[in-house]
Order: C-alpha cells, then structure tokens, then sequence
C-alpha cells in the first residue's frame, strides 16, 4: 500500500547515545511515507554526522532550538518539536528508542474514520538492544487486542500492575493536539498518561490497538531513572499530588468510578521509587494533600511496602 505522507514522526532531541539506532529503525520501514521531524532542543552533543547517514533514507527536517527547554517543562518541548509539522497524524517519538519494520505498514493499513488515536505493543529494552529481562514477565498484560477502554487503561495503569504505557507507543490524531496539546506537569511526570487518558475519552473512551510492535529503551539515563536529586525527587513528588487530583477530578466528571485504594496504590508506588527516606507524616501528608480518603491501616500498610524495603536493604548494606 502507497499513500502519501500523512504522518510526522517527530523526535525531540537530546542525547545521542542512541539516536542513530532510532533513525535505522525508520530508515527499515516497510513503507517511507513518513516525515521525521527532529526538534534540537540546544543539545552540546553532536548530531550531523549521524544525520548525514541517513539524509538520502528518510525525508529529515532538522530544526535547532536556540535555547534549551527540555531542563524547564518537557512538555514544551515536546509542544514546540511537533508544531514544526503539519501532517494530519503525530507520532511523538524518542531519540532512543526503535520500532518493527512494519510499524508504518500496520498504520496505514488500520488507519480509518473510526479513530483518531492508536496504541502499538510495547517490549522493553536494555542499552544493548536485548529485552529487558525484569520487564519480560509482564509481556502477556500488554498484549491486548482490538482495542484499550480509557476505563481499563487508567485501571491498569493506576494499579502499577506491569502494564505498559510510554509516549512512543501512539500515534494521535492532530485534531486532539490542537484541542488538548499536552497535560503538563512538572518533569511531564504522569504528563503521557494524562494525556493519553484524556485523548481516549475523545476518542469513543477507547484506544485502538495496533499490531506491531515499539521497543522502549531502558537505558539509564532517562529521567524516569534518576532517584539521586533532591530537587528532582521533589518536582516528582509534587507532580504526583497534581496527578491524581487531576485523574480524580476527570475520571467522576466522566462517571468513572475508581476506588480511592488504587490512587494510594499509585501514589505509594511513585513515591517508594523516588524517596526511599520519606517519613510516614510526610507520606501521609502527601496522601491526604491529593484528597485520597483512606484508613490509618490501609495508610500504614501502603507506606510500609513504599518505602521499609528500601530501608532494610540500606541497613544491610551498611553493616556488609
């Protein structure tokens, strides 16, 4: 199938580490009828003799931002590398990550008048390109067909049960950006969810499923990764509070209904991975702050799987 190009791939770019992987993964594509739209967010790493591989491969359009906006809000950044296009359909992708040969194909041959938003398959990677072996257990819970119910998605995603959701899996109408743009929250933490829940209820509340697959790179140096800045852990924390009276206040005018034990299984879970010394008036403040209406045990019970086995872990390193 021949069409003309209707979708924008476009990369906001930082790093380079492995960005020429991500571009040999387009060049690979069953069809090329595709813009890739890469936005320099004033990167001090070098990225013309990558792009000189693949200028007679891919139809590139390069832009260099003069100042860096990424370190600021994310999601600018990402509002401003994909107002450099114009197609009718926005894939927003990274510079690290890569997608089967028939990503495209699969596309164009599901794309119609029924949807204007679409989800593929996600498997993670490591920095060598292999599954990621801690990620390959929850494999089964993200292959879901035809199509994702918003109701299911934020279920599942709130549940922090293993499935996946990353920014590089959808493809999005350009109707929804111009309506919506991004949900922005500090660090864009929990900004893709909230966008892509939001995007889904205008949508007939569902995400259409696409049969091919996107590799997410686990590499280390993603912000999600990094549990070490205090400024960092705290812009995340305080995203999280922003979160889920946003998800609260969405999901009861959409009738909805969520059980206030699954924001308090999400918000544990965030704030364990980031803040492993948060005291439990702390925690509870945190908890109480985002409206969340729980019991002192279940409260309890939540902080103690946040954040003691990280605790105990730390003691035995100590005394090793």
């Amino acid at each position: 199938m021949m069409c003309k190009s209707k979708l924008a791939i476009v990369i906001p770019y930082y790093k380079n580490d492995f960005l020429e992987y991500t571009l040999e993964s387009l060049s690979r594509q069953t069809i090329k009828s595709f813009t890739v739209y890469i936005g320099d967010d004033n990167s001090p790493y070098p990225i013309h003799s990558i792009l000189d591989k693949y200028n007679d491969k891919l139809d590139i359009r390069y832009h260099r931002f003069e100042d860096n906006l990424g370190g600021k809000s994310l999601v600018n950044q990402w509002e401003r590398c994909i107002d450099l296009s114009d197609e009718e359909w926005i894939w927003l992708f990274s510079d690290d990550d890569v997608i089967e040969s028939d990503a495209v194909q699969v596309f164009y041959d599901n794309n119609s008048d029924q949807s204007l938003f679409y989800k593929f398959h996600t498997q993670v990677i490591d920095v060598d390109g292999k599954l990621h072996p801690d990620y390959i257990k929850f494999d089964a819970l993200n292959d879901t067909k035809g199509s994702i119910l918003s109701a299911d998605f934020i279920r599942n995603r709130l549940a922090c049960n293993g499935y996946r959701s990353y920014a590089v899996e959808y493809i999005f109408h350009r109707s929804l950006f111009e309506r919506f743009k991004f949900v922005d929250f500090p660090l864009a933490w929990a900004s893709d969810d909230a966008t892509w829940f939001l995007y889904s209820l205008h949508n007939n509340k569902q995400i259409t499923v696409l049969e091919s697959k996107v590799y997410w790179r686990f590499s280390g140096v993603n912000i999600s990764s990094d549990v070490t800045s205090k400024t960092v852990i705290e812009r995340k924390l305080h995203a999280a509070n922003l979160y889920i009276t946003w998800i609260k206040d969405l999901t009861i005018k959409n009738h909805i209904i969520l059980p206030e034990q699954l924001f308090l299984r999400w918000l544990s879970v965030q704030a364990g991975s980031v803040h492993s010394q948060m005291s439990f008036r702390d925690f509870k403040k945190l908890v109480t702050g985002c409206g969340i209406l729980v019991n002192a045990l279940n409260l309890r019970i939540n902080y103690f799987r946040a954040f003691q086995k990280n605790r105990i872990l730390g003691v035995l390193k100590n005394k090793s």
